[in-house]
C-alpha cells in the first residue's frame, strides 16, 4: 500500500510552485516539509515562507 498520492500534491506537480519552493532557504523548505502543510497555491507558499522568515 502506498503512502499518500504525490501526484495530487501541487508542491511537487506544479512547476511554478516548485520553482518558488526551490528558491526558498533550505531551512524554510525543511520546515514546510516537516510541518505536513498542504500547499495548494503559490500565494499560500509565499505566505508560509513569509511567516517562517518573519517578513
Amino acid at each position: 500500500m502506498a503512502n499518500g498520492n504525490p501526484q495530487s500534491d501541487p508542491l511537487t506537480q506544479d512547476p511554478e510552485i516548485q520553482q518558488c519552493f526551490q528558491s526558498l532557504p533550505k531551512y524554510v523548505q525543511e520546515t514546510i516539509h516537516q510541518s505536513g502543510v498542504k500547499i495548494t497555491s503559490k500565494q499560500q507558499l509565499q505566505q508560509c515562507a513569509d511567516h517562517l522568515t518573519g517578513k
